[in-house]
């Protein structure tokens, strides 16, 4: 049997898919994008050129636009599909991937975007019904059936119509993802909204995040950084890819000890592709100085991507920055190490250098941005904590997390 899909950038076909017999994967450019001035690659693995790409290199690629986790298990439940099937997952929910991307079924109607952006109104109560399902699957099997988002955390893809929720329809882009309370890891919303809020307050470049009190309890509203205002003021959609992508891993190999991207490896992916490579390389340095300080040891592969604006690519903003340590039962251990290391609590100067080594980057250059990440921090939550707690109320996470990141900072910093 052969199964093929077609992928789409606004009104452009980019490429197809195929799929034939015991699963053999290729995608092929189309060549009219081939023949256009502004067409950018799928990805830096997968470089544009006439002959396909085969086998794991792009079915790498495509798979790691689905959901992972229960989230899949639940939307491939509610479509009847088995858990292993990428193709008919792809066909069936990739209306609006992360990034600027369709995977559609091929059909003898090119699917062009709808002449304006469309939305159902979301009012509480319509949020309320639909969450009684289960987040991961209510987007699909119906008439919205549109949702491909990576991750294994419930989200709902939303846009924000005159300051309220919306459900985008037909083919418009999604500008917000709301992130729902988790059954295991209590307040985890809020968790994020501090640690990321915190992010900001260093001087981070994170997206942008707000706590949405419209469930019970609290959601986290998390604004796209792969959208933008485009022509007449639809919302248009940004390329990206994480750095699973990026390196060619299946997405059940997102972290470095089950065989995912090391540290060393994205700092020479963002080396050899940023338009910006030292502004990159320095912010990938703070990334993972701030996660080691308020204890985030899920900084994977998937937790970090490029960003094609159309005229350059940068290292995007960053985003799922929460503190797991918060939680006794996730792993402790750094998803990335540092050097040799991925102990957080035991990390020191030398293997701070020795990741400098590993990453050809000066070893001065890494020891003094993680020296400031960690002054920041210090310098910044007292009055990030008064201003979280004027928001938000005397919320349980702040009981316990703004003592144990200070008690962290002064620890990282002295054995730096």
């Amino acid at each position: 049997m052969t199964i093929g899909l077609e992928v789409w950038f606004e009104e452009q076909r980019v490429g197809g898919i195929l799929v034939a017999g015991e699963g053999d994967f290729s995608f092929e450019y189309d060549p009219a994008w081939l023949g256009n001035p502004a067409a950018f690659p799928v990805s830096v693995r997968l470089p544009l050129r006439a002959a396909p790409w085969t086998g794991a290199a792009a079915a790498n690629w495509f798979g790691n636009l689905l959901p992972e986790g229960p989230a899949r298990e639940a939307v491939c439940g509610r479509l009847g599909l088995s858990v292993g099937n990428d193709v008919d997952l792809l066909a069936a929910i990739g209306g609006d991937c992360a990034g600027a991307l369709r995977v559609v079924q091929s059909g003898p109607a090119p699917p062009g975007p709808d002449l304006e952006d469309t939305f159902e109104a979301l009012a509480p109560r319509r949020l309320a019904g639909l969450l009684e399902g289960g987040a991961a699957p209510l987007l699909v099997g119906g008439p919205l059936i549109r949702l491909s988002l990576a991750g294994a955390q419930d989200k709902l893809p939303l846009c924000l119509v005159d300051g309220k929720l919306a459900l985008p329809t037909g083919s418009t882009a999604s500008t917000h993802l709301l992130k729902l309370p988790h059954a295991r890891f209590a307040h985890l919303p809020m968790n994020e909204a501090y640690v990321m809020g915190l992010a900001a307050r260093i001087g981070l470049d994170v997206a942008k995040v707000d706590v949405y009190g419209g469930t019970s309890p609290p959601s986290l509203l998390v604004e796209r950084y792969d959208r933008r205002a485009g022509v007449g003021g639809r919302v248009a959609r940004l390329h990206q890819e994480d750095l699973c992508q990026a390196t060619g891993r299946p997405a059940a190999k997102k972290y470095q000890q089950e065989g995912g991207p090391s540290l060393a490896e994205c700092a020479d992916v963002v080396s050899r592709h940023s338009s910006r490579p030292l502004v990159d390389l320095r912010r990938l340095v703070e990334w993972q100085a701030f996660n080691v300080a308020v204890g985030n040891s899920d900084g994977h592969g998937k937790n970090l991507s490029l960003l094609y604006d159309g005229v350059s690519v940068r290292l995007a903003p960053f985003y799922d920055l929460l503190s797991t340590r918060h939680y006794p039962t996730l792993d402790r251990a750094l998803a990335m190490a540092v050097g040799p290391r991925r102990d957080a609590d035991t990390l020191s100067r030398e293997h701070w250098e020795a990741f400098a080594e590993d990453a050809s980057l000066g070893r001065k250059l890494v020891v003094e941005t993680v020296r400031s990440v960690l002054d920041r921090v210090a310098q910044a939550q007292p009055s990030w904590t008064s201003d979280f707690a004027a928001r938000h109320g005397r919320h349980p996470i702040l009981q316990t997390l703004p003592r144990w990141i200070e008690k962290n900072v002064r620890a990282s910093a002295h054995r730096l």
